[in-house]
């Protein structure tokens, strides 16, 4: 007697799954899975879910079309210098081959800047879409929740006060990213002491932020104003965001943080959706939120103060690029993988347009130059919402 399995009919056609399989799961005509049939079947397998769910198709699409731009991006950054270097060099010394001269100006000289500028878009940018979501507020960043404010004033504090000597020079190269992470770690518990009552809410947590941010940058002043020239200068080139100490040394641990910070973020993904809703719900589900708020923000923390002590503030990117990915990926609220991959692009090309300008900016400038317009038109946005 036939066995028919529920929905499937013998001779049904494409519905029929298993009538056209052998023994090996295979395609007739394949007899192993490197067969063109073979593939072809476990290929529409595979991308079965995205054509059942529309969404998920588009999320494919602008995550793939995203990691493209990433590439594209970082194949012209490595190109644009004093000396233009062809495309098709760029790609054959990334992938290990190239003339010694090549892997030089390559490897030595502008792959660490690229990937300092990737690991600090793509840790700003995660960064910014966990305090969102957590705040449930799209102004909330850790630009305006103190934490940046926070890294700024501890380290133009260890220069200033290090002096001119050899501990300045150790604060520099090695120990200002320490002191910069440590800052915004003490920004970050003095926003959450103020702003907790059993929890905390979006509205609260953002003006608490602002008034720490503004203590922040009043000890940053104070700080300016009674250094020393040499001092002053160190601290201000810190200050504006810029990726002239760029180093693999440097962007190395930062990004050994962001990727263990994402992991928990993965494993967490969870908890960060239902963080997007109303309190009520969020008990009714049997969520204890204080804890799942806690791990979010401290994540949101690590990565916002990773990426300020390896290239210093770079301004709005953990406010523009969440917003971003949340429109273009059409999800539930602000992705943090996709708001990474945006803020990556954001930061690479924005120094990738400071550096071919007349006047060398740093990148902090001219992503200032480009969130300060996308902040003002969330306002008017929220605004005429609210009415």
């Amino acid at each position: 007697m036939t066995t028919t399995l529920p929905g499937n009919v013998p001779g049904s056609g494409p519905t029929d799954e298993l009538s056209g399989l052998d023994r090996g799961g295979h395609g007739p005509g394949s007899g192993n899975p490197s067969g063109p049939t073979g593939w072809r079947h476990v290929l529409r397998r595979a991308l079965r879910p995205l054509r059942r769910h529309p969404g998920s198709r588009r999320q494919a699409l602008v995550g793939v079309g995203l990691v493209v731009l990433l590439l594209v991006l970082l194949v012209a950054s490595i190109m644009v210098g004093e000396y233009v270097l062809p495309a098709g060099d760029v790609v054959r010394t990334l992938l290990g081959a190239g003339d010694p001269a090549d892997r030089f100006v390559v490897l030595g000289l502008r792959a660490p800047r690229a990937a300092t500028a990737i690991v600090v878009g793509f840790a700003l940018g995660a960064a910014g879409a966990i305090t969102q979501s957590v705040a449930r507020n799209p102004l909330a960043s850790p630009d305006i929740l103190g934490v940046t404010a926070g890294a700024t004033a501890a380290a133009v504090a260890a220069i200033v006060l290090a002096g001119t000597g050899a501990m300045s020079g150790f604060l520099v190269t090695a120990g200002l990213p320490v002191v910069a992470v440590l800052g915004g770690l003490v920004a970050t518990a003095l926003v959450c002491l103020l702003a907790w009552r059993g929890g905390i809410e979006g509205y609260r947590l953002v003006l608490v932020g602002l008034g720490v941010n503004a203590g922040a940058s009043a000890i940053t002043s104070w700080m300016l104003v009674r250094a020393e020239l040499p001092d002053l200068n160190a601290a201000l080139i810190w200050m504006t965001g810029s990726l002239n100490r760029a180093s693999f040394e440097i962007a190395g641990p930062v990004a050994v943080v962001v990727v263990v910070t994402v992991v928990v973020s993965a494993l967490s993904t969870r908890w960060l959706a239902i963080l997007r809703f109303d309190s009520r719900v969020i008990v009714g589900l049997g969520v204890r939120r204080s804890a799942a708020q806690l791990l979010q923000i401290v994540l949101a923390v690590v990565l916002a103060a990773a990426a300020t002590a390896a290239a210093g503030p770079v301004p709005f990117v953990a406010f523009v690029a969440p917003q971003i990915a949340w429109r273009a990926l059409a999800a539930q609220g602000p992705p943090p993988l996709g708001a990474g991959l945006v803020g990556a692009c954001v930061v690479l090309a924005a120094d990738l347009g400071a550096r071919s300008l007349p006047v060398d900016l740093p990148v902090g400038v001219v992503t200032s130059a480009v969130g300060a317009p996308f902040l003002l038109w969330l306002l008017l946005r929220e605004s005429r919402e609210v009415r």
